[in-house]
């Protein structure tokens, strides 16, 4: 079982309402990359549809903490891959979960 597992918004619909969609898309690309230049095994991440709060996005959650993300950009994908391997959460980039 995984230590850790992301799971990234990468919904895209075209309502004309903000989507996470290509951005949350080329995150999950950059943060396998940080993954697998430090060899990391028991973590896991998982493209999802909407997460919920989509004029904030990309957004992303790591289990099993429940740590929520909101407005990530390429340059969080390293302080990503360290919450996954470390625990050390990306306080900046901290968001509500839905409904919260």
């Amino acid at each position: 079982m995984a230590a850790r597992h992301l799971f990234v918004c990468t919904n895209a619909r075209g309502s004309g309402k903000p989507t996470c969609g290509v951005d949350g898309v080329r995150l999950v690309s950059l943060v396998t990359q940080a993954l697998v230049a430090r060899r990391a095994t028991d973590v896991l991440i998982t493209e999802t549809a909407c997460l919920g709060p989509c004029f904030d996005g990309p957004n992303a959650v790591v289990y099993p903490e429940g740590t929520w993300y909101a407005g990530l950009a390429d340059d969080d994908a390293a302080a990503l891959a360290d919450h996954l391997i470390d625990g050390v959460v990306l306080t900046a980039k901290l968001g509500d979960r839905p409904g919260s």
